[in-house]
């Protein structure tokens, strides 16, 4: 009887696997199909539903394998969709088209926090976590901040290294958080420049996801990979008139109790209320407001367009107002924080600023 090595077959299925094309299933498509949000990573748990976020569907697109975007940048409010899509990202890679990823955060303690949430998702689809190595099999290399699969291997670590952004070439690169990033790493420049380098070698194939909250205009490295970009904006029709707007602040009303809240439509100033959000933002589509540079596509979205159950237009309100009533009385903090994880803008405070008069004398 013939028998043949064992590390010749293991090295055939490795070959096979590695020279297959990338599959035509799109991210948004595998996540609704594949994809389960564990229990404990939120409030919401079970199997993955793009409907309940709708506007996430367009960004996953752009981060499917056969989209042209190297780079999509989401500029948007915190606790939104920029993680679970990440999660999305990183999982259907590894199951469909796999290649070295390279995940990047601004401390430790949100690269351990995001790898545990890696983890669990891991743990929950099975078409991943039969791809990737077992924690406890012989020379794993599946620790906290290495996941070995079929095809790759996932580093989740810190941008605050040189050398963390310049060992491994990356099919993949996953920046969250960019704004609370160093600005230049150990006096060798910017970290997503330094990342970025690490997918020379992939060429086209190369695709690179930038996420935060923005901080202050003109210091925003998020902002300007936006502005860079074709700066996409999220358009819902009016369900009195059909208007399609954009959802601002400066449309937010409430009642002077605060018992009540609704967004005015700027068109026939009717009231949006809470109610009508699930079929507006399943009617929303993406609107760029820019050319762009030809290779970034970036969105952004408030917590205006948080889904029921998440944050309420009355929430928001009373958020506004207590920041408000802080910044009056010379504290501009909170109305910061406001603009930054709410409004996704980023902060302009004029009252630091030194005004002309000063300058002069």
């Amino acid at each position: 009887m013939n028998t043949v090595a064992d590390g010749f077959l293991a090295y055939l299925s490795g070959f096979s696997e590695g020279i297959k094309p990338d599959p035509s299933l799109w991210i948004d498509e595998w996540a609704d199909s594949y994809m389960r949000i564990p229990q404990g990573a939120g409030a919401e748990h079970g199997k993955y539903e793009t409907s309940r976020t709708p506007f996430a569907r367009e960004v996953m697109r752009c981060l499917s394998p056969m989209h042209p975007a190297k780079r999509v940048v989401v500029k948007a409010a915190s606790q939104i969709m920029k993680t679970q899509v990440g999660l999305n990202w990183i999982c259907a890679n590894i199951h469909q088209a796999p290649g070295n990823m390279l995940t990047l955060l601004p401390t430790d303690k949100l690269a351990k926090r995001v790898a545990s949430r890696v983890d669990k998702t891991i743990n929950d689809v099975p078409e991943v976590r039969q791809r990737v190595a077992k924690p406890r099999s012989r020379d794993s290399k599946n620790t906290a901040d290495t996941k070995e699969f079929k095809g790759g291997t996932l580093y989740i670590t810190t941008a605050g290294s040189a050398s963390n952004l310049a060992e491994v070439p990356v099919r993949y690169l996953y920046g969250d958080e960019i704004d609370r990033w160093e600005l230049s790493v150990d006096g060798e420049g910017n970290p997503i420049d330094l990342a970025e380098n690490r997918g020379n070698t992939f060429g086209r194939n190369f695709k690179a996801y930038y996420t935060s909250s923005p901080t202050d205009e003109g210091a925003s490295p998020i902002d300007e990979l936006f502005k860079q970009g074709d700066q996409r904006h999220y358009y819902v029709p009016c369900p009195h008139c059909g208007h399609y707007h954009t959802l601002e602040q400066g449309n937010l009303r409430w009642r002077a109790d605060l018992s009540d809240a609704w967004m005015e439509c700027p068109s026939c100033h009717g009231e949006i209320r809470n109610q009508h959000k699930t079929a507006m933002l399943a009617a929303g589509v993406w609107r760029a407001h820019s050319q762009g540079d030809g290779e970034t596509v970036s969105f952004t979205l408030s917590a205006l367009y948080a889904p029921i159950g998440w944050v309420s237009f009355l929430g928001l309100a009373k958020q506004y107002l207590k920041a408000k009533a802080k910044m009056d009385r010379g504290d501009p903090e909170s109305m910061r924080v406001y603009y930054n994880t709410r409004l996704a803008e980023t902060w302009d405070d004029a009252s630091e600023r030194v005004k002309a008069d000063q300058i002069r004398a």
